[in-house]
C-alpha cells in the first residue's frame, strides 16, 4: 500500500465531525493491519498533485583496570592530604555517640506511639467506603498525624544511618586547623533546609529551585569546598578567566553558554562549580555529559569526596550502569555522570515520567563531537529534545575545538564566551627535514620561523635505524620529564616504541629500577609480553588493543614518572587526561587520514599543564611531500561542527511521538527545526521534506501508525497521510525507544527471540550470550580454519546450541575445507563466535587467555563484552515493554554480570569506580571483602596493607564506598517514601 503525504491544508473528503475533533489538519492512511503495516500489499506508484508525496518501498529506517600506583614519591606515608582539628568538621560529621543518642530517640518515639498508631492505622485502611465518607473531618486529622508521624521516623531513621556512614571513623579528618576559610563551617552547614511542600507540585518545584548563597562562600558555594578543592585537586583560587566566567550575566539569569579554551586551560573545575551550585545551592540535579566510560569512571572517583562532604549524590551511567528511570530522591540531590547514549536514556524517562524538571543543569564536554559520525547524532538528539520539551533547563557546552562556534550557539540559544588563556606557556614546532620551525601564530595567520638545526651524536648506525632523529627528541626530556609520542596507527606505536627502547641512553635504562620491574610484573600477569619488556627502559605503547587493565597501570606509571615516554594513538588526547613535558607527533595522519586542525589541537594540548610542568612544547614531524598540506591544514581554521542526524531523525521522530511531544506532522515539524540539522543546512536541507521522509520511514517500518478513523484509502493499494490526524507509536516502536535499540535492531532482536523461544538452550549460558551479542558482530572476521578446531571441542551445550542456529557438522567440514558457506548466514556465524568467547569470559577464564584462544586482541575483548554488557541492559527494558516476562527475568540476571564476568566475590568490590580485578583481588586478600568493610576504613589502613596504594587513592576509594552504601540508603528511602505515598487516603 502507498502511502500519500498530503501537504494541503484542507480536505473536504474528511471533514466529518469526528475527524474535525483530532485537529485542523488530517492525515490519512489505510491498512489491513491495525497495529503494523507489514502485511501491506506491495505498494504500486501513483502520481497526483506536486503537493501529494508517493510513497514507495518498503526499507526500514535507516565501550577495566588494574589500580596499582606508581608513585614518584613510592613510599606510603605521603603527605597529599591537608588535616585538620576533628572539632573543625563537627557539621559535616555526627559523632558515634551523637548517633547512638538519635536512634535511641527514634526508638522511644516508636515505642510511645506504636501501639496507639497501630491501632489507628487499622481503624482507617480498613473503613468501608462508606464509613469512611461519613467520617471524612476525622480521617483527615488522622491521616495527617500518621503521616508526620512516619515521615518523621522515615527521615530521621535514614538520616541516622547516612550521618552514621559519613562518621564511621571519626578520626579520619581531612583538613588542617590553620586554614581560616574553615572557621565557618559550622554557620553554613548548619542553615536550615528549604521546606517542602507536600499538597502542590508547582509550589514544590518553586521552593526547591530557589537559590540559596551562603553568607561567606567560595564562589557561592559552601567554605568547606575550597577545602576540598585545596585537599583534592591542589587548587585554592580560580584563574581570572574562571572567576568572569562565573560572574557572566548568562550564568546569573541562567542563560545557556558555551564556553571554549585551548586544552588544559580549567574549563572542567568551572562546569564542577556550577553542577555544585546547582544541586546544594538550587536543590536541582545537575546532568554531566562525557564521551568515554573511563571519563565518566574518572568523574565519579574524582567527585565521590565531594558528594560525601556537601550531602549530594553522583550516580554513573555508563555502559550497563544506572537506574532507568533515576531513583526519584527527596532529600538529596544527584549529579548524573553519564555517557551520550546513557544521557539520552536518562532524559527520555523523564520526559515519560513528566519528572524532567528535576533537572536544573545540563554540561556536555567535548560539545564539537555533535558534528562526529555516530555519537554526533545521538548528542544532537539529546539536546534537541531537552531544547524542546523544557526551556528553563541550562545547557551549558564546552570545548577546545569548535569551528563554527556561533552556529553551535544559535543551535542551543546560548550565549559564547571564548579565551585564548593557558596556563602554562606552549612552544609549538614543526620538524622539517633536520631543523626545528616554529609556529608564530598571528590574527587569522600561521607562519614558521627556522628556530635550531638538530645535532645528535649518533652512530651511522642509529642513523639507519632512526633517520627522523625520533630518539634524539625524546632523550631531549627524559627521564627529568615526560613525552608523548602521538602515533598514526596502532602498530605503528608498537613499532616506534620498539625503535626507543634501541634508542635510549643510561640515564634513562637506570631510572627508578625497582619500580620499573614491578610494573613489568604487573603487565606480565595481565598478558602484555611485549609492553612488560619495554616499560624496563621507561617506554610504553598505549592503544585500544590493550585491556583497561594495562592502559590504567601505563596511565597511572606514567603520570608517576616510572614511564617516562608513552606512544599512543590520537584517541588517548581526547579521552585521557595524561599532561607531558614534550609531545612528538610522529607524522601529520591519523589513521590513513590526514590531520585535521582539531586533531592536532586535541594533541598539541597534552604539552605542558599547571601544578604538573613549567612549559610545554610539541613538534610535528613532517616530510617535505607532506609540508604543504599540513602548512594548509594549519591556517585553514577549525573545521566546522555540521549535524550528522541523518540517519538518527526517524528515531528523534519516533521519540517525539512516543513521548507525546508531537504527535502529528506539524508538531515533529515543529521539533525538527529545533535542531542543528536547521541550522547547519538552513539553505540545503529541505526540513519539511525531511520530515515527511522520516514518517514515511516509520510507517512503513511499522514503528508508526495513524490513530483510528484518521485514515481514509483512496484506493486498494493507495492511501493518504495528511496533517491532522493523530500519530501512534506501536508496541514495536515503544519498546525501541524504552530500550534505546535502533528499530532494525530491535526487530533483529525480537526475531532472535521468536526463534529462541522455540528451542532455548538452557543447559547453560550460552544461547542467552549469543542472543545479547552485538548485531554487527563488531566487525570481527574469524579465520574458519581456527573456528573448525573450536567447534571441534564444544560440549554438548555448545553442540545443541549451534545446532538451534543452524551451524552443523556440514558447515564445520566446510569451514576445514575453505569452501563457500550458504546454509548459515555470516553475521550469524560471527556472532556465534563472539558468543564462544563472551562464554569464556562467563567461566571467568583470564582476559588474556581469552584473547589468545580467538585471536582478538586484549582491548577488543573488553570492548566486546562492554557492548553486550550494554545490549542486555537494552533488552531488559525492551521485554520489560513487550510484557516478554520469561526474558526479562533471564536478561535481568544477565546483564550486571557481564560488566565484568568476576566471581560474586569480587564483583560487588568492582562496582567501586576505577576498581578492577587486580585492585579488587587486592582488596580481597587484604581482608576488604565488602563495600562496608572500605568504608570502615581509614587511609592508613587501607595504605599499610595495600601495596602502591597512596594516601590519595585511599582517600578516594574509602569516599566512593561510603558513597555508594549512601546511595542504597537513598534507594531504600525512597521506596519508603512511595510506600507512604501510596498510603495516602485520597
Amino acid at each position: 500500500m502507498n502511502f500519500q503525504i498530503d501537504n494541503n491544508v484542507h480536505c473536504k473528503t474528511t471533514s466529518t465531525p469526528k475527524r474535525r475533533r483530532l485537529g485542523t489538519q488530517i492525515v490519512v492512511r489505510g491498512t489491513n493491519n491495525k497495529n503494523t503495516v507489514t502485511n501491506c500489499k506491495s505498494p504500486e506508484i501513483k502520481h497526483f498533485s506536486e503537493n501529494i508525496v508517493t510513497l514507495d518501498g518498503w526499507d526500514s529506517p535507516p565501550l577495566p583496570c588494574n589500580q596499582v600506583e606508581y608513585l614518584s614519591d613510592s613510599g606510603n606515608n605521603t603527605n597529599d592530604d591537608i588535616h585538620c582539628d576533628p572539632d573543625v568538621m563537627e557539621s559535616c560529621f555526627i559523632a558515634d555517640a551523637e548517633t547512638s543518642k538519635l536512634q535511641m530517640e527514634c526508638e522511644n518515639i516508636q515505642s510511645s506511639h506504636v501501639e496507639k498508631e497501630i491501632n489507628e492505622i487499622s481503624d482507617d485502611m480498613f473503613l468501608s467506603r462508606l464509613e469512611q465518607k461519613s467520617t471524612q473531618s476525622d480521617e483527615v486529622i488522622l491521616t495527617s498525624r500518621c503521616e508526620q508521624h512516619f515521615i518523621e521516623e522515615i527521615n530521621d531513621g535514614f538520616e541516622a544511618i547516612n550521618q552514621s556512614i559519613i562518621a564511621i571513623k571519626d578520626g579520619d579528618n581531612l583538613f588542617e586547623t590553620k586554614d581560616s576559610f574553615l572557621l565557618e563551617v559550622d554557620d553554613v552547614l548548619s542553615q536550615p533546609k528549604p521546606h517542602h511542600c507536600k499538597t502542590d507540585h508547582g509550589m514544590k518545584s518553586e521552593v526547591r529551585s530557589e537559590l540559596k548563597v551562603p553568607k561567606d562562600h567560595f564562589y557561592q558555594l559552601p567554605m568547606i569546598t575550597k577545602g576540598l578543592f585545596k585537599t583534592y585537586r591542589k587548587i585554592e583560587k580560580l584563574y581570572d578567566w574562571q572567576e568572569e566566567c562565573l560572574s557572566l550575566d548568562a550564568i546569573n539569569e541562567r542563560r545557556n553558554l558555551i564556553y571554549a579554551l585551548p586544552t588544559s586551560g580549567g574549563k572542567t573545575l568551572v562546569a564542577e562549580i556550577l553542577m555544585l551550585r546547582e544541586v546544594i545551592n538550587r536543590k536541582r540535579n545537575a546532568l554531566f555529559i562525557l564521551p568515554f566510560v573511563a571519563i565518566v569512571q574518572e568523574k565519579i572517583w574524582s567527585l565521590s569526596p565531594f558528594a560525601l562532604q556537601l550531602n549530594f549524590l553522583v550516580e554513573e551511567y555508563a555502559a550497563g550502569k544506572g537506574h532507568i528511570p533515576p531513583k526519584k530522591r527527596r532529600t538529596k540531590n544527584s549529579i548524573y555522570i553519564a555517557t551520550i547514549e546513557k544521557g539520552l536514556a536518562l532524559v527520555r524517562s523523564l520526559i515519560e515520567l513528566d519528572r524532567l524538571h528535576e533537572i536544573g543543569l545540563i554540561v556536555v564536554d567535548e560539545l564539537h563531537l555533535i558534528g562526529e559520525e555516530g555519537r554526533g547524532g545521538t548528542l544532537e538528539t539529546l539536546l534537541s529534545t531537552v531544547l524542546f520539551v523544557n526551556k528553563t533547563i541550562q545547557i551549558v557546552g564546552m570545548s577546545a575545538t569548535i569551528g563554527n562556534i556561533n552556529d553551535i550557539a544559535k543551535f542551543l540559544q546560548a550565549d559564547v564566551y571564548q579565551r585564548q588563556f593557558r596556563p602554562v606557556e606552549l612552544t609549538e614546532y614543526v620538524k622539517l627535514g633536520d631543523v626545528l620551525h616554529r609556529i608564530v601564530w598571528g590574527d587569522n595567520t600561521m607562519e614558521v620561523i627556522p628556530d635550531r638545526q638538530l645535532k645528535y651524536d649518533y652512530t651511522e648506525a642509529a642513523t639507519n635505524l632512526d633517520p627522523d632523529r625520533l630518539g634524539g627528541l625524546v632523550a631531549e626530556v627524559v627521564p627529568a620529564a615526560s613525552c608523548l609520542v602521538f602515533c598514526p596507527t596502532k602498530k605503528n606505536c608498537e613499532n616506534v616504541a620498539s625503535l626507543l627502547c634501541k634508542m635510549q641512553r643510561k640515564e634513562m635504562l637506570s631510572h627508578r629500577v625497582a619500580e620499573r620491574a614491578e610494573l613489568s610484573r604487573a603487565l606480565r600477569a595481565e598478558g602484555g609480553g611485549a609492553l612488560a619488556h619495554s616499560v624496563r627502559c621507561g617506554v610504553a605503547y598505549h592503544h585500544a588493543g590493550l585491556s583497561s587493565d594495562e592502559r590504567n597501570l601505563l596511565e597511572t606509571a606514567f603520570r608517576s614518572g616510572v614511564v617516562s615516554v608513552l606512544c599512543c594513538t590520537s584517541t588517548l588526547a581526547a579521552g585521557v587526561n595524561l599532561p607531558a613535558r614534550r609531545v612528538i607527533v610522529r607524522a601529520p595522519l591519523v589513521g590513513r587520514q590526514f590531520m585535521s586542525l582539531g586533531a592536532y589541537r586535541q594533541m598539541v594540548g597534552r604539552a605542558g599543564r599547571a601544578g604538573v610542568t613549567d612549559a610545554g612544547e610539541s613538534i610535528v614531524i613532517c616530510g617535505a611531500r607532506e609540508w604543504e598540506s599540513l602548512r594548509g591544514v594549519l591556517s585553514g581554521g577549525l573545521p566546522p561542527a555540521r549535524s550528522v542526524l541523518g540517519g538518527a531523525l526517524p528515531a528523534l521522530l519516533l521519540s517525539g511521538a512516543a513521548l507525546r511531544l508531537a504527535q502529528d506532522r506539524p508538531g515533529l515539524r515543529r521539533m525538527l527545526r529545533t535542531t542543528l540539522l536547521a541550522v547547519t543546512h538552513e539553505h540545503t536541507v529541505d526540513i519539511k521534506q525531511c520530515c515527511d521522509d522520516a514518517i514515511r520511514s516509520l510507517l512503513r517500518s511499522g514503528a508508526l501508525e495513524v490513530a483510528p478513523g484518521g485514515a481514509r484509502a483512496a484506493s486498494e493499494d493507495v492511501c493518504y497521510v495528511h496533517d491532522d490526524s493523530q500519530l501512534m507509536v506501536t508496541r514495536l516502536g515503544r519498546a525501541a525507544i524504552k530500550g534505546c535499540m535502533d528499530l532494525n535492531v530491535a526487530k533483529q532482536f525480537l526475531s532472535d527471540l521468536e526463534v529462541a523461544s522455540r528451542s532455548l538452550v538452557l543447559m547453560g549460558s550460552l544461547h542467552l550470550l549469543y542472543l545479547v551479542t552485538p548485531h554487527d558482530a563488531s566487525g570481527i572476521k574469524p579465520d574458519y580454519r581456527h573456528y573448525h578446531s573450536l567447534y571441534d571441542k564444544l560440549d554438548d551445550e555448545g553442540i545443541q546450541t549451534a545446532k538451534v542456529l543452524g551451524i552443523t557438522e556440514k558447515t564445520a567440514i566446510r569451514m576445514m575445507t575453505g569452501k563457500t558457506i550458504t546454509d548459515v548466514p555470516e553475521k550469524v556465524l560471527c556472532r556465534f563466535y563472539i558468543a564462544l568467547m563472551l562464554h569464556d569470559l562467563w567461566k571467568q577464564l583470564p582476559f588474556p587467555d581469552v584473547a589468545d584462544k580467538y585471536c582478538i586482541s586484549r582491548g577488543m575483548v573488553q570492548a566486546v563484552m562492554s557492548s553486550a554488557s550494554s545490549l542486555a541492559a537494552c533488552a531488559v527494558r525492551l521485554c520489560e515493554e513487550l510484557e516478554l516476562w520469561t526474558f526479562r527475568a533471564l536478561f535481568g540476571e544477565l546483564a550486571p554480570r557481564l560488566q565484568h564476568c568476576a566471581s560474586p566475590q569480587l564483583q560487588q568490590l568492582m562496582e567501586l569506580p576505577a576498581v578492577r580485578k587486580a585492585r579488587a583481588m587486592q582488596l580481597m586478600r587484604a581482608g576488604y571483602k565488602r563495600i562496608e568493610d572500605l568504608a570502615k576504613a581509614t587511609p592508613e589502613d587501607l595504605v599499610s596493607s595495600i601495596d602502591h596504594l597512596s594516601r590519595t587513592a585511599a582517600n578516594h576509594l574509602i569516599s566512593a564506598a561510603r558513597m555508594m552504601l549512601i546511595e542504597k540508603v537513598e534507594n531504600l528511602r525512597a521506596e519508603a517514601e512511595d510506600v507512604m505515598d501510596e498510603l495516602k487516603v485520597k
